[in-house]
Order: structure tokens, then C-alpha cells, then sequence
């Protein structure tokens, strides 16, 4: 085996023994072309574990932290669910397949449209994501959530951001690696299958609790592709960013400045930020996204070059995250930053958090099935093996932990306590279960279930012999039938990689602006249809400098005059507004909807006006008529804390044809 710098295989006949005592001219190095294929192997093995092999455990995590994410802006769009995808939204679905946002877009969610359909839609969202989140049915759980995600993403491009596009990307591309076989349901169930222990003897032997070929990287071309993504990201980010604002260091500056995108604690805040703070703060977002690309390039001190792209990764986004709203960029790119860790990465964690004064004696009545599979699934669980178990008979509370130092046994919550605290990650929840009224709690639950014969209840039995260890070897035929999947799948990374080269040599200004490149309609297609871009130039080549949104003044059927999507007065004056406090989905909606480009969905905006009292359930809310308002303002020069040139540009009036006639009261 060729080592992982590329040097010769060595073997017995190679070794320096051998040499001394070989004849002149043995030990002679390759010539012609098995020096070449030496070379090439030796390359060829730096590349695969570079830059195309990928840690099952990394995998694993990052399935989690893309789960979570999933799950978590599904819940970030709830309350606008029925407002952004329901006929009675901003967008209807006839509307939409009317008229397309953009050639060739596509979306399951056209199929939905009234408020049960869609809450039955969001219902299977939620399971699909929480199975990625758990790791349950992974492969078709991700592919089904690629599917809804870009569906979700597609559904509405008035809404569409950076970060939806890089939201699809991420859920796109790591579908096609094994994000399930590590710290999953899946992986915990294969264990179970595989091994079936029946004593404590069999519960102490470690030895094929994972199944080796998920102990192994995992080499894929998507590795590659995942890295060359991210890269990308910053690289052209960095190149496109060549305004004044950027070169001086003023650009932290004006983007603190723009209300419809902080938070409001930011809003709160700038005013006080100290002036020489900003160019640094412009020059470290410059710095970190041109050194990212270099260390994920870089084949040289590789674990910490990607320690370093990782924690600048996350002190970015996470800084994003925190002071603007941007959707989901911020926590997509941190998604992404999970897929760097390395091997070297993993033992040190395990060295590090592995601690032998956790370690416990885990005591569990023999004869009992369901104190057995309890201690069967601690085992697997129990990674850094701080538990050993014993079987203990007759013994009345199920499960007890003892102390191997002072054999102190506890029993229900602080044994539940100790034996949370061995696992890895449990002493952060561990501490929970020692609380009063929480002990307590478990105390009461731990005595209803022991005082029930929960074996016989589930039928669960103690086998009278360990069962035999079951081997996942496949077959002659199921080695090849997974080879030609194997290969389908680089094949499809392949037409993928193709897809999103064209779509940024189309879409990328350092391109597009010196050379007219061809846009073949399939690779088009692959882009499109699933919303899978390539347009890196956030805040270029400067960052934003001025402010506005929509504002409304509608008049109410008993004389009020409101803004219909805030419930209050209209708010012209931007230039002493602390915050807008609009989601990124309202926010981007309303800077959409000012252009003229998309005017044909202004009669959908005044449907959904009229619609406002169905909303609050008060029919004096009813409006009659109204002016909607593009205002903006430009942000303060640089040392100034002032807005200022304020304007309002009227966009249309309206008056709603089904209160003509009606008699009004007030002024």
C-alpha cells in the first residue's frame, strides 16, 4: 500500500535488511512507466485523501447540523406560511404558473394552495426534516428534502436571497454522500441487527459495535465538489467586492446602516460603535474570505487549515447571523463549515473529552428483556466505553449505576444522572436530572414504569445464547449492483459539476463582462429548475448604501388611515428608524416588489390588501382605498449617524371595487 505522500509501496523485498543482502543493482528505483505509474499513484493517493475523502463521523455531524437547520427555518417561515403560498397570499399559484418569476422555474408547492392542503404539506416537511435531523431512512429522507427545499425556495423568488441559493446547494450536494452512517437511527438500528447480545459479558465486548466499512472515509468526487463550492463562495465574493467602501475600509460602515436588514439590538447599538473599529472590521471580512479558499486548497498542515476555515467560517456567519436579517445564508454557510473536520479533528475531541472519572458500573436485572435492550442501546451510545455492566438479579428498580471508587450504587434519576454524564455531549444535560423538582419528576416516572412488568408488556425476552454476529457482506451480484450505483452517482456529480461550472461562467461579473459564455439549454435546465446558482457577489463591488421599503397608506372603512402590513399609522420617515423590524421574507418581498420588473404581481399585493380584515378578524379593518409608496433614504457618509435625502416615490394607488358604495363614517 502506497503511503498517503506518495511514497513506493514497501515490502519485505524493499526493506533494509533485504537490501544489504540483495545482489547489485536489486534495490535499482523504477524506470520508464512503472516510474510514472508510481508517480501517479502517489498523487493520486494525496488527492483522494485531500480533497475527495470525507470522515463518516463529519458526515454524520453535518447531517445533524443540516437537519436542525431545516428544521428550523421551516419554522422561521410558519407564520408567513398562508401569507407567502396560499392563494390568499402575495403570490397566488395561478398567478405564479401565469407567470413565471423565472425561466424554467419549478416547484411541487404549485400543487398547494389552501390553507389545509399547505399545513398538511408543512406537517411532511416537518417529518422529513426531523428524519434527516435523527438520522432515520437518511438517504430518502435527504433526497426528498432537496426536493422540498428548493420546492420551498422556488415557490416565491420575490422572497429569493443568496442564502436560499446557498440553502440548495447545501442540502443538493450532501445528499449524494452516506450522511447516515454515522450517529444516526439508522446506524443504531444496523448495530442492534448486527449483534444481539444476551449477558454482560456479551454487553462489555466492543468489538463490531460499528460495522468497519463505516469506520472507513468515505471517497467521493462530491467531497471535491463540497470544497471547490465553498471555495468559490469567498473567492468571488472577495473579487467582486472592488468598490470605494471596501478599498477605504467604510463598508461595515454603511451596511450597519441599512434598517431594513439589521436587528434591532444592532439598530440600538451602531450609534456607539467607535469609528476606528469599522476599517478593521471591513478588513477582517476581506481577509477571512480570501484566506478561506487558500485553506481548503492547501494539501499542506491540512487539519489545521481546515480548524482555521472552520472557526472563520463561523465568527462570520455567526456575526451575520446575529446583526442582519439574511435568511438562511448565514446558518447555510456555517452548514457547510460542519463538512471540513477531519479525522484528526475526531480523536482529538475523543481525547480531550473523554473523562476516566465518569466512568460507571452499569447494574441491570438479567432476567429482564427490557433492562437488557436498555443496556444494549447504552452501549453503542456509550463511545468513549466509560460503562461496563453487570448483571445484578433481582434487582427491583431495573437499572443502578455504582461508582467504581467509593460503590455508592444510586438508583432512578441519579443513576439516570451518571450514566448521561459517561456518554459523549451528556454532561451538558447531565446536570438537568440532579435538579429538585426535575429529579423528582424522573423519581415519580422511573417508579410508575418499574413497578409494571414492561418485559411482558412489549414482549421482550432475554435470549438463552448470544445470537450470532450477522454480517452485511453483500453478494457477487451485490458488490456489482453497488458498483453501478456507485458509478450513477459520480456520473450525476458530474453532470451537476458541469451545470453549476456554466451557470457561474454565465453569472459571475469577472466572466460575463469580458466573454460571452454559451448557456447550453440542458446544463441551463440543471441550474434553473431547482434554483441551483452560482452568483457570488454579496455587497459588491460596494456594500449597500442607501435604505427603503414599501410603505402604505390605506384607508380604513370607519376613516382610519393604516399601513395595512404593519397595523399601524404609515411610517414615512426612514431617517430616524431604529431597525425596520421586518423578517428577511417581508424585507426582500417589498424590495422586490418597487422595481418595475415585477409589477405584474402588484394586483396580487392589492388583493392580499383587501383581504386585511379576513386577517384580523375585525370588519371595521375593511380597506377602501389606498396609495402604496416606495421610500428610501441614503444612509450616513462614514463618521456621520444621520440618514439623510429622504424620498417617496408613489408606486400605485388602488380602491377596493367591494366597498363601493358602502357608507363610511369618520373623516
Amino acid at each position: 500500500m502506497s503511503s498517503a505522500i506518495g511514497q513506493p509501496p514497501v515490502d519485505e523485498s524493499t526493506a533494509p535488511e533485504a537490501l544489504e543482502a540483495a545482489p547489485e543493482g536489486a534495490a535499482e528505483a523504477p524506470r520508464g512507466l512503472a516510474w510514472l505509474s508510481w508517480h501517479l499513484q502517489g498523487y493520486w493517493t494525496i488527492i483522494r485523501d485531500v480533497y475527495l475523502s470525507a470522515d463518516r463521523r463529519t458526515l454524520g455531524f453535518a447531517r445533524i447540523m443540516i437537519g436542525f437547520l431545516m428544521v428550523m427555518d421551516l419554522f422561521r417561515r410558519t407564520p408567513d406560511w398562508l401569507h407567502m403560498y396560499s392563494d390568499k397570499g402575495v403570490l397566488p399559484t395561478h398567478l405564479n404558473l401565469f407567470r413565471p418569476q423565472a425561466w424554467g422555474a419549478f416547484t411541487l408547492f404549485n400543487a398547494f394552495s389552501t390553507a389545509p392542503e399547505l399545513w398538511a404539506l408543512w406537517v411532511v416537511l416537518l417529518v422529513t426534516f426531523l428524519c434527516v435531523l435523527v438520522g432515520y431512512k437518511t438517504r430518502i429522507a435527504h433526497v426528498l428534502a432537496a426536493i422540498f427545499v428548493a420546492s420551498m425556495n422556488g415557490r416565491i423568488l420575490l422572497i429569493e436571497n443568496g442564502g436560499y441559493v446557498v440553502y440548495n446547494l447545501l442540502v443538493m450536494w450532501t445528499a449524494f454522500l452516506p450522511m447516515g452512517d454515522r450517529f444516526s437511527v439508522d446506524a443504531l438500528l444496523d448495530s442492534m441487527r448486527r449483534r444481539k447480545e444476551a449477558n454482560a459479558d456479551e454487553l462489555n465486548d466492543r468489538k463490531d459495535v460499528v460495522e468497519p466499512r463505516r469506520l472507513t472515509p468515505h471517497v467521493s468526487l462530491v467531497v471535491g465538489v463540497i470544497l471547490l463550492q465553498i471555495a468559490a463562495i469567498y473567492y468571488f465574493n472577495v473579487i467582486h467586492k472592488t468598490g470605494t467602501a471596501w478599498r477605504n475600509g467604510t463598508a461595515v460602515h454603511y451596511v450597519l446602516w441599512v434598517d431594513r436588514m439589521v436587528t434591532p439590538i444592532v439598530a440600538a447599538v451602531r450609534g456607539y460603535i467607535p469609528p476606528r473599529l469599522i476599517p478593521y472590521a471591513t478588513w477582517f471580512v476581506l481577509i477571512s474570505e480570501a484566506v478561506i479558499p487558500i485553506c481548503l486548497a492547501t494539501p499542506l498542515a491540512r487539519s489545521w487549515a481546515r480548524r482555521l476555515a472552520v472557526a472563520l467560517m463561523c465568527i462570520l456567519h455567526i456575526g451575520f447571523g446575529a446583526t442582519f436579517v439574511l435568511g438562511p445564508f448565514a446558518w447555510a454557510m456555517c452548514g457547510f463549515s460542519t463538512l471540513l473536520f477531519t479525522s484528526d479533528d475526531w480523536d482529538l475531541a475523543a481525547r480531550t473529552m473523554r473523562r476516566a472519572h465518569r466512568a460507571r458500573v452499569v447494574l441491570f436485572d438479567g432476567a429482564s428483556g427490557a433492562s437488557l435492550l436498555l443496556c444494549r442501546l447504552l452501549k453503542r451510545l456509550d463511545r468513549y466505553e466509560l460503562l461496563t455492566f453487570r448483571a445484578e438479579p433481582g434487582l427491583t428498580r431495573g437499572i443502578a449505576v455504582e461508582r467504581p471508587n467509593d460503590k455508592a450504587r444510586l438508583e432512578r434519576s441519579a443513576a439516570l444522572a451518571d450514566i448521561v454524564a459517561a456518554l459523549p455531549l451528556g454532561p451538558t444535560i447531565a446536570w438537568l436530572f440532579r435538579l429538585p423538582l426535575l429529579s423528582h419528576l424522573v423519581d415519580a416516572i422511573w417508579s410508575v414504569i418499574t413497578a409494571r412488568d414492561v418485559s411482558r408488556i412489549f414482549g421482550l425476552r432475554v435470549p438463552h445464547a448470544p445470537g450470532p454476529l450477522a454480517t452485511n457482506e453483500p453478494s457477487p451480484l451485490g458488490r456489482k449492483a453497488g458498483r453501478f450505483v456507485a458509478t450513477l452517482r459520480e456520473l450525476a456529480v458530474v453532470v451537476m459539476l458541469a451545470g453549476a461550472v456554466n451557470q457561474a461562467l454565465v453569472e459571475l461579473w469577472v466572466v460575463n463582462r469580458r466573454v460571452k459564455v454559451p448557456h447550453p439549454e440542458p446544463l441551463r435546465i440543471l441550474a434553473q429548475k431547482m434554483r441551483y446558482l452560482q452568483g457570488w457577489f454579496m455587497f459588491s463591488p460596494n456594500p449597500v448604501m442607501d435604505d427603503g421599503t414599501i410603505v402604505v397608506a390605506a384607508k380604513t372603512i370607519d376613516g382610519r388611515t393604516i399601513d395595512p402590513f404593519t397595523g399601524k399609522p404609515p411610517e414615512f420617515d426612514l431617517t430616524k428608524a431604529q431597525s425596520l423590524r421586518y423578517n428577511q421574507i417581508w424585507s426582500d418581498y417589498f424590495n422586490r416588489m418597487h422595481l418595475p420588473a415585477n409589477s405584474a404581481y402588484r394586483d396580487a399585493m392589492k388583493e392580499f390588501l383587501y383581504r386585511y380584515p379576513e386577517r384580523t378578524g375585525r370588519p371595521e379593518d375593511t380597506i377602501v382605498s389606498g396609495e402604496v409608496y416606495w421610500v428610501k433614504d441614503l444612509n450616513p457618509p462614514f463618521g456621520k449617524k444621520e440618514s439623510y435625502k429622504l424620498e417617496k416615490d408613489k408606486l400605485f394607488s388602488f380602491e377596493n371595487p367591494a366597498t363601493r358604495g358602502q357608507a363610511r363614517s369618520g373623516g
